[in-house]
């Protein structure tokens, strides 16, 4: 199956009120992650979460957030520079398709 057949099985399961709303919850968990980065980085209030667990984490919900904005129409695509990011958002929408 395509990247575009992917978006098109979500997009006529969804609607964009429940896209958008996913995109808000996404949206939130990716604030958290960088705020969970910022706290690996200060050691001001330290977290048992690595550097590199919590930037995994961060690139995560980076590709979560870039998913939704797919489908909502607001990019079209990942850059091409978005290579760490493309993998996850793969099995992300992949992910998602199985789930519907």
């Amino acid at each position: 199956m395509t990247k575009r057949e992917e978006i098109e099985i979500i997009k006529n399961k969804i609607d964009i009120e429940e896209i958008l709303a996913q995109l808000a919850e996404e949206s939130a968990e990716l604030a958290q992650a960088a705020l969970k980065l910022r706290r690996v980085h200060s050691q001001k209030n330290p977290t048992p979460v690595t550097a590199d667990e919590a930037v995994d984490h961060l690139l995560e919900e980076v590709s979560d957030v870039m998913s939704c904005l797919i489908l909502c129409d607001v990019i079209k695509e990942l850059p091409p520079s978005a290579f760490d990011i493309q993998s996850i958002h793969d099995m992300k929408m992949k992910r998602w398709v199985s789930r519907l």
